[in-house]
């Protein structure tokens, strides 16, 4: 679609969105494929080289089945086959005297939680149909793969202008709009006028500070040095077989990014210039003292070293997620919001959900059907569930520091490498600690369990909050949860494939219920009810699917905790259920007035009666922000400031309810 024009402004057809990393152009398809066009500009008029974000969660995964994204991403060139392990080694150095300390087998462990090998996940996926699993396993991949995917598709979409070479530079926001400046390779001034702008230029996001959206929190005091390179040899060496993460005891850690030849290694580093500036002189030498761990050096053929640079772990988030002052024409996603270390997966992961949390809503804005309070909602669903995830976070780099401060504290380190009693015992206690602690990459509640549970976008039905587990997603269609992935009987389809690309009324009706037997009474009540929704949704604009599930279905239905009636949002999540006895909203209730009130509340026109406003306290994050603080001197970043902070976002009423599942 052509941009047009009026004097020197650019008026975009759709929404402007600043920003074409992966969350920009995500938020971009998605508008697409709700028949919205946008402009999207870019800086750089490449895609990323750095390996930024090598797991893609199991969330992250059943998002881009929904946009019909997930065959062709996995068989992408470096995308990692689903057969290959995902273990994390721990090791005291990969030279002659190496010793392999601990193993964690994450995909054994991870995606499904069983004990037997399973080298074919959506297999077990599909054995273990209870609710309890995503529609998709998660994958290894880089951010440069994807990006390069996502950009194809951008540039092909005939709803898309894409502005490659567009140097964001201010934006005034008023009650009709916003107005962008930008600087293009010329170096001319480019003027972009949209009804909504949508920020999704990174952690240093002017964007954000364009609108006085201030970011809370900071750079943690310590750094670490990444070397992106090839090596055909280390493919070959293999030290201690296939892994996917290997750590060496004193800090160091490698990453093999595509099961073939590429690597990105990280060692912690003095975070000034002049230390920094020696590592990029000679930056070979880092993989090799890396892999050499707590021995020599470890020597090797690399072929070729592609970036490498400092950098240092983030812990921030944006107080808001949209422009205040009553405008809310301006939007946050992706690092533009939120800032975190890479330990657990959680940073694009997140910007992944934001993209989609905002297409559908500035969508529905753009054709008329929303209403302002989908705008709010943004902020009050996706933001406390960043606290929670950055919290986690800090549990995840707390496994690792008493493996660092055993090694840096020991007298004599060559007690690690010793075939020793002494030696095997120093060993076997860092083992055990690694052991007791788990792996990273295996907290599926955290992933596919987000409650949206103080949102005025949905519609509360007084049911019982079920228990948060970090490990294990409870599957639930209560709402303001994610609806469970489960297996059709008849078809072998997932119940997601069955989701229209905007709302959809899945309709379980026709399908035995525990506590009763369907009858004419029933359908007859469900029928109404049904009739209603499209009488009401057509009246509002509203484009509304129904879904009915062929009888039969009983286990899904029981899956789907007995409900009739469930109204799935276009991000999979549930907005309302009903039709059950006992439930709040019984098929006898469901007349157009009340369809009308249901409605007017999922699009963000009215306020649900359970909504309440909970006073937003300002967040304050202590200096002294993850227990890897403690090995700050040693890693000569600074003094240490002592052991695991408890809850750096304590106090905030609007996190989620705290975790309660195992560590």
């Amino acid at each position: 679609m052509a941009p047009i024009r009026v004097e020197d402004t650019e008026l975009s057809p759709g929404p402007l969105i600043v920003g074409g990393g992966p969350v920009g152009m995500l938020t971009a398809l998605k508008l697409a494929q709700l028949g919205v066009p946008s402009t999207l500009c870019e800086m750089n008029t490449d895609t990323t080289r750095w390996p930024k974000m090598d797991h893609n969660s199991c969330h992250t995964m059943e998002i881009f089945r929904l946009m019909g994204l997930v065959e062709e991403y996995r068989l992408q060139p470096g995308a990692v086959p689903q057969c290959t392990d995902w273990d994390t080694v721990f090791f005291t150095t990969c030279g002659p005297k190496g010793k392999l300390v601990s193993t964690w087998e994450v995909l054994r462990l991870g995606i499904m939680l069983v004990e037997e090998d399973i080298l074919l996940p959506r297999r077990n996926i599909l054995s273990e149909n209870d609710g309890s699993h995503p529609a998709e396993p998660g994958q290894r991949c880089s951010q440069i793969v994807l990006e390069t995917l996502l950009k194809q598709k951008c540039l092909a979409h005939p709803l898309i202008v894409c502005h490659y070479g567009y140097k964001y530079v201010s934006l005034e926001e008023d009650d009709a709009g916003v107005t962008a400046m930008f600087i293009d390779l010329k170096n001319e001034k480019k003027t972009i006028r949209a009804a909504y702008l949508v920020g999704a230029d990174g952690g240093q996001s002017r964007v954000r500070k364009s609108v006085g959206i201030n970011l809370e929190g900071k750079p943690l005091p310590s750094a670490f040095f990444m070397v992106h390179f090839r090596s055909k040899a280390l493919r070959k060496l293999s030290p201690f077989g296939k892994w996917w993460h290997a750590f060496g005891l004193h800090g160091g850690f490698m990453i093999d990014q595509d099961d073939n030849d590429t690597y990105t290694c990280h060692e912690p580093c003095a975070a000034d210039s002049e230390a920094i500036k020696e590592l990029q002189e000679h930056p070979e030498q880092v993989p090799y003292r890396v892999l050499g761990g707590l021995g020599q050096p470890y020597k090797f053929e690399i072929d070729e070293v592609l970036v490498a640079n400092a950098w240092r772990p983030n812990f921030a988030l944006a107080d808001s997620y949209v422009s205040r002052g009553g405008l809310g024409r301006v939007l946050l996603g992706g690092d533009a919001a939120h800032r975190n270390p890479p330990h657990g997966g959680y940073g694009m992961n997140s910007g992944v959900e934001d993209a989609l949390s905002i297409a559908w809503r500035v969508s529905a804005l753009h054709r008329g059907f929303g209403g302002r309070k989908l705008l709010s909602s943004y902020t009050n669903e996706r933001r406390p569930n960043m606290l929670m995830r950055l919290e986690r976070c800090d549990v995840q780099i707390g496994k690792f520091t008493p493996m660092i401060m055993a090694t840096m504290k020991a007298p004599n380190k060559d007690i690690f490498l010793e075939d020793s009693a002494n030696g095997e015992e120093a060993r076997s206690a860092i083992a055990k600690h690694l052991d007791s602690v788990g792996p990273e990459n295996i907290d599926r509640g955290v992933e596919l369990d987000l409650r949206y549970l103080n949102s005025e976008v949905i519609v509360t039905d007084g049911s019982i909050e079920p228990a948060f587990d970090n490990l294990r997603y409870t599957p639930s269609t209560r709402p303001g949860h994610r609806a469970p992935h489960v297996f059709l009987r008849h078809s072998k389809k997932s119940i997601i494939d069955l989701y229209g690309q905007e709302w959809t009324l899945i309709d379980f009706s026709r399908v035995k219920s525990k506590h009763q037997q369907a009858n004419g009474s029933a359908r007859v009540g469900a029928d109404a009810a049904v009739k209603a929704f499209k009488v009401v949704a057509t009246s509002m604009n509203m484009p509304l699917s129904h879904v009915s599930i062929d009888p039969g279905e009983e286990h899904a239905k029981i899956v789907w905790q007995d409900y009739d009636l469930v109204l799935i949002r276009p991000d999979g999540y549930v907005a309302w259920r009903g039709g059950k006895e006992g439930a709040s909203d019984r098929r006898c209730d469901l007349n157009k007035d009340r369809v009308r009130d249901i409605l007017g509340t999922v699009l963000g026109w009215a306020v649900d009666p359970g909504f309440v406003e909970e006073e937003k306290k300002e967040v304050s994050i202590a200096n002294n922000l993850t227990s890897i603080h403690g090995v700050q001197e040693e890693l000569g970043a600074g003094e240490g400031q002592g052991d695991a902070f408890e809850g750096f976002f304590k106090g905030d009423k609007r996190r989620i309810s705290p975790p309660t599942g195992p560590l």
